[in-house]
């Protein structure tokens, strides 16, 4: 028995690498303005309600932790809004979820509807991180999940995110480990792109997933003012 549970998680793991490997190559994506969207909206949302539940669980937590109570959260890059969908339904934040593509928007609300209270869903709405439709000083975290390796301008998405933060906020990224994908050796390191914009890098942590594997990291990051006020850490 224990066997057969280490190869299914071993199985499940090289799926999720796998999973992990095509989103970061984007073999489906398809490249706009703003950066690269998935081209089959259905597909990664079944593929990623399988295997990132775990991943979505582990980081809605440690987001729940370090926000005000009622706090409000910017999902950047939200896809399908299971993460938006868990902050609001399991730990009572508000969330506003933003994404480039359209069609992902529609299954976020979708998906919403199913999983969440209607007083406490998210608001999802369609636009870009490098122009966020949110006025200035808007929430107490931004936050994003895989999906800033496809901006097609970083440099431009953190300013953002630096103008729409409260003080006392912070910007919450998780991405891929540089050089750590299979068959990705070129994917670039995310705190380079970090370096150029007025945030400012307070920590930079390896993030098990999945399972002990370690592809994905998490940077967090404080506003201009460098104020980290009193939220959890």
């Amino acid at each position: 028995m224990p066997r057969l549970r280490r190869w299914a998680i071993l199985l499940s793991g090289a799926s999720a690498a796998v999973m992990v490997l095509r989103h970061a190559r984007g073999p489906a994506g398809v490249e706009t303005p703003g950066g690269i969207v998935m081209g089959d909206a259905a597909g990664y949302d079944s593929l990623s309600r399988l295997l990132l539940g775990s991943f979505y669980r582990s980081v809605a937590a440690d987001i729940a932790a370090a926000a005000p109570l009622g706090g409000q959260i910017l999902d950047v890059g939200c896809g399908p809004g299971h993460l938006a969908n868990r902050l609001a339904r399991d730990h009572g934040l508000e969330v506003t979820g933003l994404d480039l593509d359209p069609t992902m928007i529609e299954r976020a609300r979708a998906n919403a509807e199913q999983a969440v209270a209607a007083d406490r869903r998210p608001i999802f709405v369609v636009g870009g991180v490098a122009a966020l439709p949110f006025p200035d000083r808007s929430f107490d975290q931004v936050v994003s999940t895989l999906s800033m390796h496809h901006w097609a301008d970083a440099t431009a998405g953190l300013a953002e995110m630096d103008r729409v933060l409260r003080p006392g906020g912070r910007a919450l990224v998780w991405d891929l480990r540089p050089g750590v994908v299979p068959l990705h050796r070129h994917q670039p390191d995310p705190l380079d792109k970090v370096a150029g914009s007025p945030l400012h890098l307070a920590s930079v942590t390896p993030w098990h997933w999945p399972w002990r594997l370690t592809l994905t990291q998490r940077i967090e990051l404080l506003p201009g003012d460098g104020d980290a006020g009193t939220a959890g850490t």
